[in-house]
């Protein structure tokens, strides 16, 4: 099958559920990216935003030489997919911070942009008030339920995606 170039109108819609981010969450390079056909054009595989993922060339290299299994493609596009429905890129980019800092420290406003995450439970807050502050500051970090969907989800593990989203 002949390749065809990807219109302008579905590179748009596959760069911005990417968020203009190589799709593999443990990257997240937003640098050059390429656009990988999950179902190559090869066999059969279409120009269509559901059949496309971002990558950076490494990743998209990676997958190539085989480190990367099409499993993990195909889980991290259907998680891109269910996240970015449910939360905007600023949360997203949250849930992999505190993946990686364990806690942060906020003030009130801090709170506020994690409201989303906070009420589907993937994100706990607690307060700091010592009594030297005039105002008062809090620590967000994963609950048990955030940690399984971010590690599902830098695993490419579909099935444990899911099934961390029912934890405690």
């Amino acid at each position: 099958m002949t390749r065809k170039a990807l219109s302008q109108d579905v590179r748009r819609r596959v760069l911005h559920e990417a968020g203009y981010k190589c799709g593999n969450p443990i990257c997240r390079t937003i640098v050059t990216l390429d656009i990988h056909h999950l179902v190559p054009v090869a066999d059969e595989g279409k120009n269509e935003p559901e059949n496309l993922l971002v990558l950076c060339p490494n990743c998209h290299a990676l997958h190539h030489r085989g480190e990367i299994p099409v499993e993990s493609l195909r889980s991290w596009k259907m998680l891109l997919l269910a996240i970015n429905e449910a939360f905007d890129r600023r949360s997203v980019d949250l849930l992999l911070a505190l993946d990686t800092t364990g806690m942060l420290f906020v003030s009130g406003e801090g709170v506020l942009e994690c409201a989303a995450l906070v009420a589907a439970g993937l994100v706990q807050r607690f307060s700091h008030n010592d009594g030297r502050r005039s105002f008062p500051t809090y620590s967000v970090s994963l609950t048990a339920k955030g940690s399984a969907l971010v590690t599902a989800w830098k695993q490419g593990n579909q099935a444990l995606a899911v099934g961390g989203q029912n934890a405690p």
